[in-house]
């Protein structure tokens, strides 16, 4: 029953029980509910027309981090006898902001622009360490355009997305295979997982949807390239890696704008029910740097990939695996540049209430290995014919999700003789839209130069942050 017949009912039923009112006065009385429905209508369609109107969306988040080394561990200076900076106790104070802008522009069409810039006060704090401008270049400020693209629809099976993008490839959460389009921002390693460190990178990307299919052709047009922790900073000590390090450490070169560096990728995804299988083609720039010997700077070469990934997923578990095999890998101690088979296997366990337990292990194979890419030379790779990678991961969510704990543990070598990290964290939802952060990292000493030149890294970490 309407509210108007309610009123009108319980008017009649005044007037039957000897209530005097006149006829004019009832019509009175609908005549201004009447009234006020207009104006409840009228406000209805004002909030429609202004939603209509409004095709601009702003979001994005403030945030504040900070990290104490609660080991001594100092980064000496390059060939002197000095101890060097001290990076324990506090060694990051950063302010943050993202901003992130959506505007349709019909119902097929949508533009996204957003950035991030953040200020490291640590390093004005400490400016008496003397950083070198490497450090505070890669550390200290940053401004930079993330994911800004144009996207719709150009029939109804295609779609096109232009501009800075991500493309996410493989099943894998933890470990990289075939994962190769977007690089990594690696200057704090062991921080931060991987869905949180690609760094968008400039492309023409086509879907066209086909049954349970989706194909997608890409053309890279920018040359980005992985951000590394700064040569002498605290996770890229070079004179403990390195037997002959120059100062400034060798340079790594930006790839040039050419056709021969244009990049292209394809990939084909099904989802079926109850699993899914991909396929992947790409002729892109590797990962990894080397040393080039004619000009003895470091740089980024070119790769093809030919990749395959699947998930099934069976009562509470989900099994993954996927598979890439690469060709022209160039490595520092050898002329030739060598193809090398990338393999991992895993599962995600459901069966615990609130809880998601996972185990990933990843092998890689060089072919036409060379014994000195794992001895000490002048220019070393420490690489071994076959590497292990196992990482392992356990999640937890407490009071409807308002507190996530997480543990993660990634270690190299097939009885992880070669180190890793472990980092275990807490999410805790102050209230709606501001969230902590806090946690801590333990890097694992191994047999490799690397791992054992960041063992002291440990810290406590913490952060927060306004979501808007």
């Amino acid at each position: 029953m309407s509210v108007k017949s309610l009123i009108s009912l319980t008017l009649i039923f005044f007037l039957a029980c000897g209530n005097l009112y006149a006829e004019d006065s009832l019509d009175d009385d609908l005549g201004g509910f009447d009234d006020a429905q207009e104006i409840i209508d009228d406000e209805i369609i004002k909030a429609k027309t202004t939603e209509e109107k409004s095709i601009f969306t702003l979001s994005g988040d403030l945030a504040f981090k900070t990290s104490v080394g609660y080991k001594q561990h100092n980064i000496k200076s390059y060939k002197t006898n000095s101890t060097g900076i001290n990076y324990s106790g506090i060694n990051q104070a950063q302010t943050s902001i993202y901003l992130q802008l959506d505007t349709k522009l019909s119902h097929k069409w949508k533009v996204r622009i957003s950035g991030d810039a953040f200020y490291d006060a640590i390093y004005d704090i400490n400016s008496k360490n003397n950083y070198n401008n490497d450090t505070l270049d890669a550390y200290k400020t940053q401004l930079r355009l993330d994911d800004t693209y144009i996207q719709g629809q150009l029939t109804h099976d295609i779609d096109l997305k232009l501009g800075r993008q991500r493309v996410v490839w493989g099943k894998s959460d933890n470990i990289r295979i075939t994962d190769i389009i977007n690089p990594l921002d690696n200057r704090l390693p062991g921080m931060t997982d991987i869905e949180d460190l690609r760094l968008s990178v400039g492309m023409a990307k086509l879907d066209y949807y086909v049954g349970m299919w989706n194909i997608s052709a890409m053309l890279i047009v920018e040359n980005r390239i992985m951000i590394e922790a700064a040569p002498r900073s605290e996770f890229f000590p070079v004179d403990n890696i390195f037997s002959v390090a120059s100062d400034p450490f060798t340079k790594l070169e930006d790839p040039t704008t050419s056709w021969d560096n244009m990049q292209y990728a394809l990939a084909a995804n099904g989802i079926f029910s109850g699993w899914d299988l991909s396929f992947y083609a790409a002729d892109v720039l590797d990962q990894k740097w080397y040393i080039d010997p004619s000009t003895l700077t470091r740089k980024v070469s070119k790769i093809k990939m030919l990749g395959s990934a699947i998930n099934i997923a069976t009562g509470n578990w989900l099994l993954k695996s996927e598979l890439a095999y690469l060709n022209g890998v160039k490595y520092n101690s050898t002329t030739d540049a060598k193809n090398r088979l990338d393999a991992l296997v895993g599962f995600e366990y459901m069966g615990i209430k609130d809880t998601v337990l996972s185990l990933e292990v990843a092998s890689r194979h060089i072919f036409d290995y060379e014994s000195q890419m794992s001895q000490t030379t002048a220019k070393p790779d420490y690489v071994n014919k076959n590497e292990l990678q196992t990482a392992m991961r356990v999640s937890r969510s407490f009071m409807n999700e308002t507190i996530n704990t997480n543990a993660l543990v990634s270690l190299f070598g097939a009885s992880w003789e070669d180190g890793g990290f472990a980092r275990v964290w807490v999410e805790y939802e102050l209230m709606t839209a501001l969230n902590a952060n806090f946690g801590v990292v333990d890097y694992i000493d191994g047999d490799k130069p690397f791992t054992k030149a960041i063992k002291d890294n440990d810290r406590i970490f913490a952060d927060i942050t306004y979501s808007f």
